[in-house]
């Protein structure tokens, strides 16, 4: 009998990738291409969402019309209180003091993210959308637009995530290119969601690419469809055709076996 994979992990016999795995995969080197299909075929599910209190309470404020403070003070004030209890575990300390500060970063930013002229909805869970043989799942925070059939509609995506953060290096190269790699995983999201609404064939609305959006926390800015947004799209295509092909030959890291 071969070796057989930890029970924590799951191995994904068909390909399937989110959103943001897919765009890393976009403009990484074939080393990096390799690391991001591996993670993606063989993954640990996680506990608990990343950053899931802060995530939760930026899509509520941002889907209030009024935009009350009141949204964001009552969680950062849980979030503080949590965080220096100490019958609670290390790492759901950690969990809150760092969803406090990306509140704290929101709040910062909110005007340079230019969201708050934005009319935005809550949007439905997707499913994931097949696209040249690949499941690719896309999770926008939010519609922009009525999201009734008939009316424009966009998407957007508030990325908080830090990596790669371009503040977290001191040689400004360094710091430019994560910067880059940030606005041009952007780009990508930014046609996965148009791909997205119009695998939807009409219910929501009529896609309209220019309402979608990704508001960068790190960077503190926001960005629609490229220059190149066609290219992109067809790009998007022709790389599910590779992951395609090369799923079968991803193997598991020695580390994922049971011991």
């Amino acid at each position: 009998m071969g070796p057989v994979l930890h029970p924590s992990v799951r191995e994904r016999q068909e390909p399937r990738m989110s959103a943001a795995a897919l765009a890393e995969f976009l403009i990484m080197r074939p080393d990096g291409q390799q690391n991001v299909l591996h993670d993606s075929k063989f993954s640990r599910p996680p506990i608990v969402t990343a950053n899931g209190d802060a995530m939760r309470a930026l899509r509520a404020y941002n889907v209030d019309p009024r935009r009350s403070p009141e949204i964001l003070i009552r969680v950062k004030e849980a979030l503080t209180i949590k965080a220096a209890d100490r019958t609670i575990k290390p790492k759901a300390r950690e969990d809150a003091l760092r969803c406090a500060e990306i509140i704290d970063l929101f709040e910062i930013r909110e005007n340079a993210l230019g969201m708050r002229r934005m009319a935005l909805s809550s949007p439905p869970k997707f499913d994931a959308i097949d696209i040249e043989g690949v499941e690719v799942s896309i999770r926008p925070d939010f519609l922009v637009g009525a999201g009734r059939r008939g009316d424009r509609i966009g998407a957007g995506i508030l990325r908080v995530a830090k990596a790669p953060d371009p503040e977290a290096c001191k040689m400004k190269t360094t710091k430019e290119r994560r910067g880059e790699h940030r606005r041009e995983m952007a780009r990508y999201l930014v046609a996965l969601m148009q791909m997205l609404l119009e695998a939807q064939d009409g219910s929501l609305g009529t896609v309209d690419r220019d309402l979608c959006f990704v508001a960068d926390l790190r960077l503190g800015e926001n960005m629609g469809p490229a220059p190149d947004h066609t290219a992109r799209l067809r790009s998007i295509r022709a790389a599910c055709r590779q992951v395609r092909e090369l799923w079968p030959s991803i193997q598991a890291k020695p580390a994922l076996y049971r011991k």
